[in-house]
């Protein structure tokens, strides 16, 4: 982990961001349910088991390229900072940015509305098996009081 945060003050707060088989899930799960779809629809309108399965493996390649492209944009690592966190992309550069809005679903999957400096928001979602237990609810913390501040 100290290899991914050399040029961070407090190294201990930095934590390398593992892949989430949860999120890999929900999304093979999602692109499952709706391939049967596309598949159930084509097919009640043509009645063409091949035109259908055809449009079913058109759309689970397009679901599955832009779930493989978000997992690759995802951030390698996080710092939590006293006044939000700090992002290292997988190409190195290092931002940061506040926490201005979360959504927290039990003890599995937090989602971090974030804004940087030129004020532009984006959405960090950080599952449970994606880091430490320590580290999610320390950022769970972090991001409820971020958040109520902003209200």
């Amino acid at each position: 982990m100290a290899s991914v945060c050399v040029d961070r003050p407090h190294r201990d707060t930095c934590v390398a961001l593992r892949p989430s088989r949860f999120l890999r899930g929900a999304m093979a799960g999602f692109a499952g349910v709706a391939g049967a779809s596309v598949f159930q629809c084509v097919f009640a309108w043509t009645a063409q088991a091949g035109q259908a399965a055809v449009m079913c493996a058109a759309a689970l390649a397009t679901l599955g390229l832009a779930s493989y492209r978000w997992m690759r944009a995802q951030p390698s690592a996080i710092s939590l900072l006293s006044d939000g966190v700090a992002i290292r992309s997988r190409a190195g550069e290092m931002r940061q940015a506040r926490i201005a809005g979360c959504a927290q679903w039990s003890d599995r999957l937090l989602a971090l509305t974030l804004v940087d400096a030129r004020e532009r928001r984006e959405t960090l979602i950080v599952a449970a098996d994606s880091v430490d237990a320590d580290t999610f609810r320390q950022l769970s913390v972090l991001a409820r009081r971020a958040a109520a501040s902003h209200l």
